[in-house]
């Protein structure tokens, strides 16, 4: 109706509001918006789903079966993740290896999905051969997830509801792999893993890969290098191509979980080739325009180890999840900072900016503590970690 079809402003005004017909599209909006919901896993939550009629004019009310709901976990077998996927997992058992899907209310239980290294109870849900591609199509289905030792997490997507990933659980040591050229040592990252490593009470192994291109061997290597590896526990240089070191790091190796991680283009796929040849892992060389390496480990995987013991290749990162670490306990715990993790500061809640009595800018003025130390303290200090 018009505005000229009132003789006045007031008629127009005092005029009764007609109601509006949803039109079908906003109908199939809607109908959109609740299948993408019950894909996303959120179904399974939930004891009954709507299904709705092409005009939407009535929903029809259907209940959901849980598929694990009758399966008892004395009835389950205990296995080890060995990959994870997007809904599925692959899991090792005493009889070989199976695929595995798992629900959201089991990832809603841990906090997160179900990690590399962890120990799962799996449960039947499909009598027929696990040969399918799909979900619903698995044989076995993750029931619960058994309590971690330790884990190493890294932060998740900006959009995903899980604010930190697991990178790796149940492992025995880290081991950050750092090339001493090509690309260049980063103080930024190596500081964030040791503080991780640190804070899961993790031993912190550093392997400087790439030694067959320093002329002078150790000798050659960055202030950086040499800075980093005074507040380090170990240190092994290696070089895949000249064999130097290899035989020291297999024996670090044996009989222990290891989670390997490092920036893309150190040379950790190459490294774990030579150490696990049944591995046949990916490789790749570093960009010539900036330097920076490509991405060849899309996700973790676990390979046993040679003489015994576990190797878990983590995909190239660049950051690691300190979230929940406060800014005060940063400052208080960062390695290299305080002899003997002895705080020295004049104020306990001294942040090392602008305080005074600082111990730590006191260290740095006068040359005992590297500014690319401090430098690095700052960037993770002001990044939210």
């Amino acid at each position: 109706m018009r505005n000229n079809d009132f003789d006045s402003v007031e008629d127009f005004e005092e005029a009764p509001l007609k109601s509006v017909r949803t039109s079908r599209r906003e109908h199939r909006s809607r109908r959109i918006d609740v299948m993408r919901e019950l894909e996303s896993g959120v179904v399974d939550e939930r004891p009954i789903k709507e299904r709705f009629s092409r005009e939407f004019k009535k929903a029809k009310i259907k209940r959901i079966k849980n598929p694990v709901e009758n399966i008892g976990e004395e009835n389950c077998v205990e296995g080890l993740v060995l990959e994870v996927h997007r809904r599925t997992c692959e899991v090792r058992l005493d009889d070989g290896t199976v695929t595995a899907m798992y629900r959201a209310t089991t990832s809603k239980t841990l906090g997160e999905f179900p990690a590399v290294g962890d120990r799962v109870l799996l449960g039947l849900v499909n009598d027929g051969d696990d040969e399918g591609d799909g979900v619903g199509s698995q044989k076995y289905c993750v029931v619960r997830v058994l309590p971690r030792k330790s884990e190493l997490k890294r932060p998740g997507p900006r959009d995903s509801f899980y604010k930190q990933q697991t990178l790796a659980a149940n492992i025995d040591q880290v081991v950050i792999v750092a090339s001493v050229t090509q690309p260049d040592f980063n103080y930024g990252f190596m500081d964030r893993f040791l503080l991780a490593a640190n804070l899961n009470d993790l031993p912190f192994v550093l392997v400087l890969t790439k030694m067959d291109l320093l002329p002078n061997g150790e000798a050659d290597l960055s202030s950086d290098i040499l800075d980093f590896m005074k507040i380090v526990d170990k240190v092994i240089p290696v070089s895949v191509k000249s064999g130097e070191g290899m035989d020291v790091l297999r024996n670090e190796l044996v009989g222990k979980s290891s989670v390997f991680s490092g920036m893309s283009g150190v040379g950790k796929s190459t490294l774990i080739n030579e150490l696990v040849p049944h591995a046949e892992l990916r490789t790749g060389d570093v960009r010539e325009r900036d330097g920076k390496g490509r991405h060849t480990t899309t996700s973790s995987s676990l390979f046993d180890f040679p003489g015994g013991g576990y190797v878990i290749d983590t995909p190239g990162i660049r950051s690691i999840g300190l979230m929940d670490l406060e800014p005060e306990t940063l400052a208080k715990i960062f390695p290299g900072f305080f002899e003997d993790d002895h705080f020295t500061c004049k104020f306990s809640n001294c942040k090392h900016l602008k305080e005074p009595g600082c111990a730590v800018r006191a260290a740095v003025e006068s040359g005992k503590l590297s500014e690319a130390r401090y430098a690095s303290y700052v960037r993770i200090l002001n990044s939210g970690k």
